[in-house]
C-alpha cells in the first residue's frame, strides 16, 4: 500500500468505516485492510498487562476494559483468587422445619437449611384431609387430562 492509501485508510478508519468500506474505496483486498488495522492499532489505544501472565493487552478507548489475554488466563486467575469475587446475593432466612437461621446465596425463596430438614419435613408433613383423592380412579383414557 502506498503512503497516500494508508493516509486515506486512517482517515476512513477514524470516521468509523468498516474494513469492507475502506477496501472498496481503495480498491484493495479486504484482508489487506484488516491486516493493516490489526498491525497498526489506533493511537488512543493503551497497552496493559494480563492480570495472570503479564502478556500485553490492547485497550481501545470507548470499549469495555480487558483484564485478561484469554479465557484460560481469566478462569485460572479467578480460580486462584476466589476472595476477589464480589458476592452480593446473601440472604438470612429461617428454616421452616427446625427454625434455625441460615444464610442462602442467590435464592431468597429457600425454605430449609439442609436436605435433611427438607426430607424430614416431607416425611412429617400432615395433610388436612388424609382421604382426599385416596383410592379414586384415574380418569378414563389414562392421560391424566379430562375428556372433552
Amino acid at each position: 500500500m502506498t503512503k497516500h492509501e494508508i493516509e486515506i485508510l486512517n482517515i476512513m478508519r477514524s470516521r468509523g468505516k468498516t474494513a469492507t468500506d475502506i477496501a472498496l474505496a481503495l480498491q484493495v483486498s479486504v484482508n489487506t485492510v484488516r491486516s493493516y488495522i490489526r498491525r497498526h492499532p489506533p493511537e488512543d489505544a493503551v497497552r496493559i498487562g494480563c492480570r495472570r501472565c503479564g502478556k500485553p493487552i490492547l485497550q481501545v478507548k470507548g470499549r469495555k476494559a480487558k483484564y485478561f489475554c484469554s479465557d484460560r488466563c481469566r478462569n485460572a486467575w479467578w480460580n486462584a483468587h476466589p476472595e476477589q469475587v464480589r458476592r452480593k446475593a446473601y440472604y438470612r432466612l429461617t428454616c421452616e422445619y427446625c427454625g434455625k437461621e441460615f444464610i442462602s446465596y442467590g435464592n431468597r425463596k429457600r425454605k430449609y437449611c439442609s436436605r435433611l430438614c427438607y426430607a424430614d419435613a416431607r416425611r412429617t408433613h400432615s395433610v388436612s384431609d388424609p382421604l382426599c383423592n385416596a383410592g379414586s380412579p384415574r380418569p378414563s383414557g389414562g392421560t391424566g387430562r379430562p375428556n372433552p
